[in-house]
């Protein structure tokens, strides 16, 4: 997989990429294998919550252009083992790791990188004790620690961001309606009550002892006329006032509540079995720590 000429130490930094070529995070610790002297395993630093680093054997990895990808899945990788970097790997610890990742454990001396036996001591040393020979005696797996390797540093700080949504309410103006008024002429029929007059004849005869002399016309027809009249009723219209509308608007002011969904970022943490101690919560219904801030 890698020449022995190259010193581990020189594969920090070093990129991760997975099986589909996405980066996935950085080199952060390499162990060697004590019998061959050849890179075993990497601990990758990824940017995922607490960056913790996961071990990956690098018995398929491929190495080129300052970045090493490994032929697992970014989601294999996330729930890898994770080891610190001054840890020292046990047969028991690498078994751990190769059975994860579906490998057996090589139990010769090998090229490959794979350890040679269950025996012995593994041992961990920092690279600034043993400069840049890092072949040493006996079984096992060696580490180097990234944070002691000369410029190379790193830190456990990792952040994210959180946000939220909040409801902004403004106000904007819009025709609720109106009001139209219309003039109508509406007819009704009316009885007024009228007095009139009218002229009626009354004949009667006057009796000889009130009469005069008899006239020199008398035995001659005569004829009189005698004008009778009444009164009736003539109707007028006469247009007056009754009244009239006046329309006015006021302005009344009331208060509605408006709701609306926002959203809200939050972090749940899942614990592994590292040891590892967060302050949280436990959901009891599923049975998996999680911590929520």
């Amino acid at each position: 997989m890698q020449s022995s000429t190259t010193a581990p130490e020189q594969f920090f930094g070093y990129d991760v990429v997975d099986g589909a070529g996405n980066k996935i995070g950085t080199v952060d610790n390499v162990w060697v294998d004590d019998a061959t002297g050849e890179l075993e395993f990497v601990g990758i630093k990824t940017g995922w919550l607490f960056g913790k680093t996961h071990v990956v054997p690098t018995a398929d990895a491929q190495i080129q252009d300052n970045a090493i990808r490994v032929p697992y899945s970014e989601d294999q990788i996330k729930d890898a083992p994770s080891f610190g970097g001054d840890d020292e790997l046990s047969p028991e610890n690498e078994n751990e790791i190769y059975g994860y990742f579906g490998l057996d454990r090589s139990t010769a001396p090998s090229p490959s990188g794979l350890a040679s036996g269950d025996s012995g001591t593994t041992s961990s040393f920092d690279t600034t004790d043993t400069g840049t020979d890092y072949a040493t005696s006996g079984t096992g797996t060696t580490g180097y620690d990234s944070t002691a390797t000369g410029d190379i540093s790193g830190t456990d700080q990792q952040e994210v961001t959180l946000s939220e949504e909040e409801l902004a309410v403004g106000k904007r103006e819009v025709q609720a309606g109106g009001v139209r008024l219309r003039k109508v002429v509406r007819s009704e029929h009316q009885e007024v009550p009228v007095d009139l007059r009218r002229e009626e004849v009354q004949i009667e005869r006057i009796p000889a002892s009130e009469a005069s002399v008899a006239p020199s016309d008398a035995f001659q027809e005569e004829e009189i006329e005698v004008p009778v009249s009444r009164e009736e009723a003539v109707v007028e219209k006469q247009a007056r006032v009754t009244g009239g509308v006046r329309v006015n608007k006021n302005v009344e002011t009331e208060t509605q509540t408006v709701g609306g969904e926002v959203r809200k970022e939050d972090v749940d943490v899942d614990r592994d079995a590292t040891g590892q101690t967060y302050t949280g919560v436990t959901d009891t219904e599923t049975s998996t720590t999680r911590d929520r801030f």
